[in-house]
């Protein structure tokens, strides 16, 4: 094992092509942790981010033969990974953490609607907005708010860049009509807070 921890990438490729096992553990450690970290970031959820880095590994395993990698293995694996996190999030009705974050920005944008926010009111109104959005709006729209950027959502759902700029661009201005009619008297902070948070 002292000389697999010290190979080279080029050579624990192959190793991993060979099928050994102890080549398949030595990438697994140098990567697990990086990894996991990265996926509980994203999905806020522990066990989540458990299986889906386990799900990474497990595929990394069974393609080992036929694999190609023209980058390096962590930039591989952390793109798997990243797919795999936007799929998750775009078969998502909603993803509650968005709700939480956009409400957690507001809150600390301007006090002045801390009892607002403290009703229930406007997440209510988020939740309700965000649920019937056109499918890839709503799938884009909880990218973006995730932190993906729009070239990767682009190339995650097989969509130009200007049509996920324009989605996102018309989920906001939806977002911002449902506000000014629901809750006027807050609205120009909620639709600033919004942009800060969700970058068109």
């Amino acid at each position: 094992m002292h000389g697999v921890r010290h190979m080279e990438e080029s050579a624990l490729l192959n190793g991993l092509r060979g099928g050994r096992e102890d080549v398949f553990a030595e990438i697994f450690n140098r990567h697990w942790e990086a990894l996991f970290r990265e996926a509980c970031y994203r999905l806020k959820k522990h066990d989540e981010a458990q299986d889906m880095v386990q799900d990474i590994f497990t595929d990394f395993w069974q393609r080992r033969h036929s694999i190609q990698i023209s980058t390096s293995i962590s930039a591989y694996l952390h793109g798997a990974l990243k797919h795999k996190i936007i799929r998750h999030f775009s078969r998502s009705r909603l993803h509650q953490s968005v709700v939480d974050h956009l409400l957690l920005r507001m809150q600390t944008f301007e006090e002045s609607i801390l009892e607002v926010i403290a009703a229930g009111e406007i997440q209510k109104t988020l939740e309700e907005a965000i649920v019937h959005f056109p499918d890839n709006m709503r799938q884009i729209f909880l990218l973006r708010s995730q932190d993906f950027t729009i070239a990767e959502i682009a190339e995650a759902l097989g969509l130009s860049q200007q049509t996920v700029k324009n989605n996102n661009s018309q989920a906001l201005k939806r977002l911002k009509h449902v506000l000014t009619e629901k809750h006027p008297e807050v609205t120009s902070s909620l639709y600033a807070a919004l942009l800060l948070f969700i970058k068109t």
